[in-house]
């Protein structure tokens, strides 16, 4: 049974922390400086926006287990077990096809989820562009544990919970983001009166 792995884009944990170190600097100085009606008037803004970049860019991301795919994306997460999953491409947007129980077909296209540029251009030795091979996509973990799957277990076996009843794609909202939010949304809003 292998770990599950975390798929995002590099650039949002990157973008997340430089926005941290700047809000800190900045209310860093304003402590510094004995600001504090200025610290009093903007730190819920400062925390609010630094809130923002982490559940916009940060937290979205692709959980791949041994037998589902989590899509975190910003307000809600998608679990998907791969025995519902009819196709997966990859590219610059990694695109999930599911099945459900009834047959309903439903496209997922996770929010930040990790692909590849529309073009790759090499140093310029070779002349131009190179293509990219499958493997060395950013999501191809994701494919590879799929195809495991269906090879050992090919579209016929259907995981099921503990009461027996066959596991299906489900959604469900975040409500920890979205309650953190309203209450820095509020602090910000009293700040301001």
């Amino acid at each position: 049974m292998s770990a599950p792995i975390i798929l995002r884009q590099r650039s949002g944990p990157i973008i997340t922390v430089i926005v941290w170190a700047f809000l800190a600097f900045l209310l860093g100085d304003a402590l510094l400086r004995g600001a504090w009606d200025t610290v009093g008037r903007f730190g819920p803004g400062f925390v609010l926006i630094g809130w923002l970049a982490f559940i916009i860019l940060w937290r979205p991301a692709l959980v791949v287990g041994t037998d589902e795919v989590e899509v975190r994306e910003i307000l809600r997460t998608t679990s998907v077990p791969f025995t519902r999953i009819r196709d997966i491409r990859l590219g610059s947007v990694v695109t999930i096809e599911t099945a459900s129980a009834e047959g309903a077909e439903r496209t997922i296209r996770p929010w930040n989820a990790p692909g590849m540029p529309r073009r790759k251009i090499d140093s310029g030795l070779t002349g131009g562009t190179r293509p990219e091979s499958l493997d060395n996509h950013p999501a191809f973990e994701l494919l590879r544990r799929w195809e495991h799957t269906q090879a050992h277990a090919p579209g016929t076996a259907v995981r099921r919970d503990p009461s027996g009843v066959a596991e299906d794609v489900s959604t469900r909202w975040s409500l920890g983001v979205i309650g953190v939010t309203l209450v820095l949304v509020l602090l910000v809003a009293v700040g301001l009166i």
